[in-house]
């Protein structure tokens, strides 16, 4: 069994004038919002064996903020450019190259390809993820390279708004 967190990144600041997109930082309501999400996780014993970020500050931050809030050690969140800018297709060859022996895998990234990858997995016409929104989507393999060849179920969606 493998399972994927989907999380997209908190609520961030609108493009600022003098700040390049991958630096927006998350808003007050939105450290408030994934905080609350992330305590929901934790409440619920859910603990990933992988986070994986996007390198852009609002992802970044978000995944520190979940991961202080599960007791999931800071240092081990990686971090990825295959997550910023990038399609649902190309998360998913990253997703594919994952080490078979670790079961689950949070990933924190950007609209539209975090919920475009969330419909191609589940192969539901779902609707866009809001910003915070984590959706568990599990899938009866034990190969990470399965992925895409079955379609997922999803245990559960936690609405960040």
């Amino acid at each position: 069994m493998k399972t994927i967190y989907l999380v997209r990144h908190a609520k961030a600041s609108r493009n600022e004038k003098g700040i390049n997109d991958w630096e927006r930082p998350l808003t007050a309501s939105g450290i408030y919002r994934a905080q609350k999400v992330a305590k929901k996780l934790y409440d619920k014993k859910i603990l990933p064996v992988r986070m994986i970020s996007s390198h852009a500050f609002r992802s970044l931050n978000t995944a520190l903020v979940f991961a202080i809030n599960m007791r999931y050690p800071v240092s081990a969140i990686e971090i990825s450019s295959s997550l910023y800018e990038k399609k649902d297709s190309d998360i998913l060859e990253m997703l594919k190259k994952q080490d078979d022996a670790i079961p689950s895998i949070m990933i924190f990234g950007h609209n539209p390809s975090i919920s475009d990858l969330c419909k191609h997995l589940t192969r539901k016409k779902n609707k866009d993820l809001p910003t915070s929104a984590v959706t568990c989507i599990q899938f009866k393999t034990s190969k990470w390279s399965s992925l895409g060849k079955l379609g997922g179920k999803v245990i559960f969606t936690e609405p960040g708004k």
